[in-house]
């Protein structure tokens, strides 16, 4: 990462900072960097919009805390179990086209909710089947986007690149939860799996004109166990990857509060699909509130540090959720302060692996990083559900905040290096 000469505090532009940003989205002079950026925000837009509904649905079919905690269990499986394979994948093939194929599978089982949903056939087993396979499928998208990224942008505009790419994928958990709540209010959950699929076809259409360099052949791994193995011995001469990781997975393993938001809005809130889009929303509201200082947390020097303390102040803004869920807007604006602390961590994190992994291994790593930090909240959802079938709702998220802090003061306690992990 490349330094610059910062001017004297007596000098300093008022319009440094704005300059600052303006430079972050520069960055999407890049063509390939753009058609990536843009393709993504409207497919992700779309599965997000998609996220609502499936929850809606759950909740309207069963009114169940641990029926919405399945969902999360059965995207976690997949997940945890196939991100290994997923990475070897991402470091063996073209990425390009395997991320052609993963988008037209994720499109045609979003089909299959919406024309289930059209005929009135959809039940509880085909919704969590769909969830199982979109997992499986998913697992093999996060560590092949991730490993491609660095490619699209010269090394010095990582820096730029990472974070206003985390950015658009928070923007985008503002934009869908929002609209989804607010089709599926007017124009039903089929029209909404229609318009995920529809997302789906953008997203095509940029990797189709996309040109991603390709790792050199004398570089390129073999799929296999060795290719496993090989980048678990990566990861072992690494501790600074696995600190910050272990950190991210327990504190979303015990304080998310996602599968008990349909029963916030539903029963507590009493502000329906709408009101529930809102509080999905709440959380990237939250971390793109942040846009304008995203530059300077990516040149944060102490990132261990920062990703400790931005970690624990999700945990409190968690448990004010609990603790204060009079109306819609004091709920969405804890929700959102969670959502500001957890980009602080997820720019940090990202940034740390990127720096630290060569590209050869990138897809490895970043399969490692997936199964944390997609295996902590989706676990989490689950045992949300669980703790709020046996206690209630508000309970299990308060205890939930509770846990994340608790934990992350051990793993600082335990493993003290974590707060000195920094990166150039």
């Amino acid at each position: 990462m490349t330094k610059s000469v910062q001017p004297s505090p007596t000098v300093l532009p008022p319009s440094l900072p704005r300059q600052r940003q303006m430079q972050n989205w520069r960055v999407l002079c890049h063509r390939n960097y753009a058609l990536l950026f843009w393709g993504q925000f409207v497919s992700s837009t779309g599965t997000q919009m998609q996220i609502v509904a499936v929850a809606w649905q759950v909740f309207l079919l069963t009114h169940s805390a641990m029926a919405l905690g399945l969902i999360g269990l059965f995207q976690a499986i997949p997940r945890i179990i196939f991100s290994l394979a997923g990475g070897m994948f991402a470091d063996a093939f073209d990425r390009r086209k395997l991320l052609l194929i993963i988008q037209i599978v994720l499109a045609a089982l979003s089909a299959v909710l919406a024309l289930c949903t059209l005929l009135h056939v959809i039940t509880l087993f085909i919704i969590y089947a769909v969830v199982l396979i979109a997992a499986s499928i998913s697992a093999f998208d996060f560590p092949t986007r991730q490993a491609i990224l660095p490619n699209l942008v010269p090394r010095e505009r990582l820096t730029d690149a990472m974070p206003l790419y985390m950015e658009m994928i928070q923007l985008t958990g503002i934009v869908g939860p929002t609209a989804g709540g607010f089709v599926i209010a007017w124009l039903g959950l089929a029209t909404t799996y229609w318009i995920d699929v529809i997302s789906y076809g953008v997203v095509i259409g940029s990797l189709l004109f996309m040109a991603a360099p390709r790792i050199p052949v004398e570089k390129r791994t073999q799929a296999g166990f060795r290719a496993l193995a090989d980048g678990m011995r990566f990861l072992r001469t690494q501790p600074v990857i696995l600190a910050v990781i272990s950190l991210d997975f327990f504190a979303t393993l015990f304080g998310s509060p996602l599968s008990l938001l349909p029963i916030f809005a539903g029963t507590i809130l009493h502000v329906n699909a709408q009101g529930l889009g809102i509080l999905v929303a709440a959380d990237s509201l939250g971390a793109v509130a942040l846009t304008p200082l995203t530059g300077r947390i990516g040149r944060i020097v102490r990132q261990g540090l920062f990703i400790t303390l931005a970690i624990l102040v999700w945990g409190l803004c968690i448990i004010a959720f609990g603790l204060f869920p009079a109306a819609l807007w004091l709920a969405a604006l804890f929700l959102a302060g969670a959502g500001a602390a957890n980009m602080v961590s997820m720019i940090l994190r990202f940034l740390v692996i990127q720096i630290v992994t060569p590209d050869e291994f990138r897809g490895r790593i970043s399969s490692v990083n997936a199964m944390f930090a997609f295996g902590g909240p989706l676990l989490g959802q689950l045992e949300s559900g669980l703790v709020a079938s046996f206690t209630s709702p508000q309970i299990s998220v308060i205890s939930g905040g509770i846990a994340c802090i608790l934990a992350t003061l051990a793993i600082a306690a335990l493993v003290p290096n974590v707060l000195r992990v920094q990166v150039k």
